[in-house]
């Protein structure tokens, strides 16, 4: 299957929301980079109609799902304005997972190490992440989710805090609605969330692109994705807390300190 054809499929189904058996049943020899053209021409034509890129996230950044997927590190795509806050009554299969986002205080423009990646970082929140694959029941290969904006669909985020190379030995909690609390670890993104930041460096200069200042940074999920609609909060003692209910509304709620552009609509009630 040529991009331009695969791309076009894709766009179709996500206006329509219509559901995609994966191009790699047909095709198993699509590869990442064959998917990343695709994800490329998808970007290209939402910027053409008016979007804004606003980041970068990652996917896969734990080491079980780099397992299921065979493959041996993160894969990235692309966030915008549209994105932010989106309202998952209006998609089809939609997920939330709890992250962490990094705001970059600098054009990153180069490839950087974990520790290098650090002075790259202007603030850090927690985040929501939506997700939506285009693919039927989430059932994709390597060369699908990537071509697919790594099931990119919205995000909400937290308020922002200046960076403390501490974080990573703290702990969030994570509350779904029907189950108890999870105490999850910023860890659980690459062994340390700088990671990703080292990650999308060198995966931005391979293809002599860079991530501007300012820009958001999705770092990785700490948990496994939750189907939606359903009620969830993340939280941490110093970064505060985001929630999604995504039976009574689409906005979200966050409270902490220090919010400010970007930032999910603060709140003082928990979801």
């Amino acid at each position: 299957m040529d991009v331009d054809t695969a791309h076009d499929s894709l766009r179709r189904a996500r206006f329509e929301g219509r559901l995609l058996t994966r191009f790699t049943s047909d095709e198993p020899g699509l590869d990442g980079p064959w998917g990343y053209a695709v994800q490329d021409a998808d970007r290209r034509a939402r910027l053409a109609a008016g979007e804004e890129q606003t980041g970068w996230k990652l996917g896969l950044t734990s080491a079980p799902k780099q397992r299921t997927m065979n493959v041996h590190e993160p894969i990235v795509g692309f966030l915008t304005d549209v994105m932010h806050g989106v309202d998952p009554s209006t998609l089809t299969q939609p997920r939330v997972e709890p992250e962490l986002a990094f705001r970059l205080a600098r054009d990153l423009d180069r490839p950087v190490d974990a520790h290098g990646a650090a002075a790259y970082v202007a603030e850090v929140c927690l985040a929501l992440e939506v997700l939506d694959s285009r693919w039927e029941g989430y059932r994709f290969g390597l060369a699908d989710v990537v071509a697919d904006d790594t099931s990119a669909a919205g995000y909400l985020l937290g308020p922002w805090h200046p960076w403390t190379p501490d974080l990573s030995s703290t702990t969030c909690q994570w509350e779904v609605a029907g189950r108890a609390a999870e105490e999850l670890s910023p860890t659980a993104i690459l062994g340390d969330p700088l990671e990703a930041l080292s990650h999308l460096s060198r995966h931005l200069s391979a293809r002599a692109e860079m991530a501007l200042a300012g820009s958001v940074v999705l770092a990785g999920a700490m948990a496994d994705a939750v189907p939606l609609p359903t009620r969830v909060r993340l939280s941490h003692l110093t970064l505060g807390h985001i929630g999604l209910d995504a039976n009574q509304d689409c906005a979200g709620t966050a409270s902490g300190s220090n919010p400010r552009n970007g930032s999910a609509p603060v709140a003082d009630g928990a979801p």
